[in-house]
C-alpha cells in the first residue's frame, strides 16, 4: 500500500494498472495532480475516470 491520502492511494493504483496494460503513464509533478497518458495530459479526476472508464478502478471515490 501507498502512502498519502486516499486520492493519492487510487492514483497510485491506477497507475500501476494502467502501466500494467502497456500505456506510459507518468505524473508531470510530485503532487500528481497532472499525469501524462501516452503523451497526453490529463488532470487527477480525468486520469481517474479513465481508470473507471477501463474498468480498472470500481470505488465511487472523488478528487478531495
Amino acid at each position: 500500500m501507498y502512502g498519502g491520502t486516499v486520492s493519492d492511494v487510487l492514483l497510485q493504483e491506477a497507475a500501476v494498472a494502467i502501466r500494467a496494460m502497456g500505456w506510459k503513464v507518468e505524473p508531470t509533478g510530485d503532487d500528481l495532480g497532472l499525469w501524462l497518458v501516452d503523451g497526453k495530459q490529463l488532470s487527477d479526476a480525468n486520469f481517474l475516470a479513465l481508470a473507471r472508464l477501463i474498468g480498472l478502478l470500481t470505488s465511487p471515490e472523488t478528487i478531495q
